[in-house]
């Protein structure tokens, strides 16, 4: 992994600030919503306690606290905010928000049992009724005799009952007459005034919309529904108990409903007596660095990456009832209070329940509901503010970190590159180190690696100028000792031993000055090639020529020649180039077994020609690979008669490198030899 790739890594260890500052927003929220909890609880159990000494306004009659049953029949009366249009029409009757037993699916209209909804606004009750029926006769001068109507049979808590019978001329204006109570339900000649509506056809009978003071209708009420003949064709089935909102206790709880709160009571089974207060949306919030229609955008990004801190908003069965969560739990007896998300028209909003408990029973439950958008908006702007700026900075540490660490790459690799080339493919070292001026540690790298190339290029030039001193200097000496052998032998009648010794010390001195030659040689060869005229010649005939002579001077190996068979023309001196094959074959011939393959090939490879020496023998050593072309390096022991000082091979590169060719020694691909090519530009 490279050390740009580390350092990017090691930035990105700063998206832990977001996630902390997300943590501790996170942290925040829940202690103020905790504290905003406990302050709206704590409103609901003063109210509660007030409420419970009134119990008087919750309910008409002691008998509906428990044998209210919607399921069977029975009717609720709910507060209306607005008074129904009076036009024989239901859709403004309100629709609760989930199923509400015995009110939502409304039970079908049958034969035997009309649709009833009844509402109150006001000191006014609002009553729909929807019956099936075959044929219509309206009321035309029989005083609603002979005619459909409609008959509400009530009783109120003292066991009176009254009952008025509802018909019309046409479709339109209803007729309400005061009725004898029991059938035929003849109607009376009174004309009920205080009761009014409209009569409407439907495609299967008709419906009444109707409005009549509260003070008409008592604890119980049961609908009837009579053909011309006063035949009942449907009917309740029986007086069903009517519970109604409570007008004395919505004006009640309007007194304790400041701004911005809502408060509503429900009975023991949840159904709404009253409801006071409106929540309002929040407004804008501006405020000095914190505006609410900041990153409106981002806000959006981080609302759906980030968990909700609240629950789904519960859709309630207004405005008939509230069940569900926190009002179930107060009715169960357990105060509690639950965050909600904004749902519908509703905003974010925290809505406590307690239970309402009377001396000796439980009343009912209060709900308050106050807003919580602010908090929510105050959250998520600033918590949008702190991830922004948190993520710029990220962003800018990871921008700065790649920026240093390009650079630290770019200096990194020039100072690799620079020590990586300091030895070139001739063996020269050459110091070029970049940075040594820079005040860090990979300046201070740079000054040492410098340092070592430039000790290492003076101890180098020592070495391959140590050859040419040494013959100097020895040749002289040499001669000296070569002269006194040569006089002492003709001037002296040496014995026999003595004569060996002689023979030895001769010997000695020759081979001391092969040495010295071999020395001097390369730097023959360097002054000799500045010296060279570059002339076209046809290698192919130098190879023919010259394997001929190879071929006599070695009798006891065996030597070829391949692919000399066209001509293939060069820029050179031939008498180098026959040097260079000398080095070459003379290496190949020291490592060639007797009767061993020694094989000359010529290649035309495009723009250049190839020539190889291939031999039989031992493959090169793994610890010389690379080096082959370079003085002083030998790869076989010195022998006794011929001395190896690992300059052949360096010779024949600089041979090739003036012909603008290169050297490759490498180990066959069958592990038989070794081979040594030659690759230099055609003509």
């Amino acid at each position: 992994m490279s050390i740009r790739t580390k350092l990017l890594l090691l930035s990105l260890l700063t998206l832990m600030l977001p996630w902390a500052g997300w943590q501790y927003a996170q942290q925040m929220e829940t202690t103020l919503r905790t504290g905003q909890e406990a302050s709206v609880l704590t409103t609901a159990k003063v109210l509660a306690r007030v409420l419970a000494g009134e119990a008087q306004l919750h309910y008409r009659a002691d008998t509906l606290r428990q044998g209210f049953d919607a399921g069977k029949g029975d009717l609720f009366a709910p507060l209306f905010i607005s008074a129904p249009l009076l036009d024989g029409f239901p859709d403004e009757w309100p629709i609760p928000t989930r199923p509400v037993p015995g009110i939502d699916p409304p039970p079908a209209s049958s034969n035997n049992r009309p649709l009833i909804r009844i509402g109150i606004h006001g000191r006014m009750l609002h009553a729909y009724i929807q019956v099936k029926a075959a044929d219509l006769h309206y009321d035309t001068r029989s005083a609603g005799i002979a005619a459909d109507r409609l008959v509400l049979l009530t009783r109120d808590e003292d066991g009176q009952e009254s009952a008025w019978c509802i018909s019309a001329l046409a479709p339109g204006p209803i007729i309400a007459r005061d009725c004898d109570i029991g059938a035929p339900w003849q109607p009376r000649a009174r004309t009920a005034r205080e009761i009014s509506g409209v009569w409407r056809e439907t495609t299967d009978g008709y419906a009444v919309e109707l409005r009549m003071p509260m003070e008409n209708i008592g604890s119980h009420l049961a609908v009837y529904a009579l053909d011309a003949q006063a035949r009942t064709i449907a009917a309740t089935t029986s007086l069903a108990k009517v519970h109604m909102g409570s007008q004395a206790l919505q004006e009640r709880l309007q007194q304790y409903a400041p701004p911005g709160l809502r408060i509503s009571v429900v009975d023991t089974q949840g159904w709404l007596l009253a409801r006071a207060g409106r929540i309002e949306p929040t407004p804008a919030i501006d405020r000095p660095g914190l505006r609410s229609d900041d990153y409106g955008f981002l806000r959006s990004i981080y609302r759906e990456l980030l968990p909700a801190s609240a629950r789904p908003a519960h859709s309630y069965g207004l405005p008939y009832g509230m069940w569900g969560e926190p009002v179930d739990a107060a009715l169960g007896g357990e105060p509690q209070a639950f965050w909600f998300e904004q749902f519908g028209a509703e905003p974010a909003l925290v809505r406590a329940a307690v239970p309402i408990a009377g001396q000796h029973e439980l009343l009912g439950a209060l709900v308050v509901e106050q807003p919580g958008e602010e908090l929510v908006l105050v959250r998520e702007m600033a918590l949008t503010r702190l991830l922004n700026l948190t993520l710029m900075a990220t962003l800018f540490a990871v921008a700065v970190t790649l920026a240093f660490a390009a650079r630290l790459s770019h200096r990194i690799r020039r100072l690799s590159v620079a020590a990586s080339t300091a030895l070139t493919a001739e063996g020269q070292i050459e110091a070029n180190i970049p940075e040594t001026d820079a005040g860090d540690e990979l300046g201070a790298l740079a000054r040492s690696y410098d340092t070592l190339l430039r000790r290492l290029k003076e101890y180098t030039t020592y070495l391959q100028t140590l050859g040419t001193k040494l013959s100097h200097e020895l040749r002289t000496p040499l001669t000296i000792v070569s002269s006194s052998l040569d006089n002492l032998a003709s001037e002296t009648q040496l014995p026999p031993a003595a004569q060996s010794y002689l023979e030895r010390a001769r010997a000695g001195t020759h081979r001391m000055h092969g040495i010295l030659s071999a020395l001097s040689e390369a730097t023959r060869v360097e002054q000799s090639i500045e010296h060279t005229d570059a002339v076209r010649f046809d290698l192919s005939e130098l190879l023919r020529d010259i394997t001929q002579a190879y071929q006599q001077t070695l009798p006891t190996l065996r030597i070829e020649l391949q692919g000399a068979d066209r001509p293939c023309f060069i820029h050179g001196s031939p008498e180098l180039i026959a040097q260079l094959l000398d080095k070459l074959m003379d290496n190949a011939s020291d490592f060639t077994p007797t009767g061993g393959l020694i094989c000359l090939a010529l290649q035309v490879r495009g723009q250049d020609c190839e020539l190889s020496v291939t031999n039989e023998g031992p493959l090169l050593p793994e610890h010389l690979q690379g080096r082959w072309f370079e003085s002083l390096t030998s790869g076989r022991d010195s022998t006794a008669d011929k001395p190896h000082l690992g300059l052949g091979l360096y010779i024949a590169r600089l041979i090739a490198d003036f012909h603008g060719g290169h050297l490759l020694a490498d180990n066959l691909a069958d592990h038989s030899g070794v081979r040594v090519s030659l690759t230099i530009p055609r003509a």
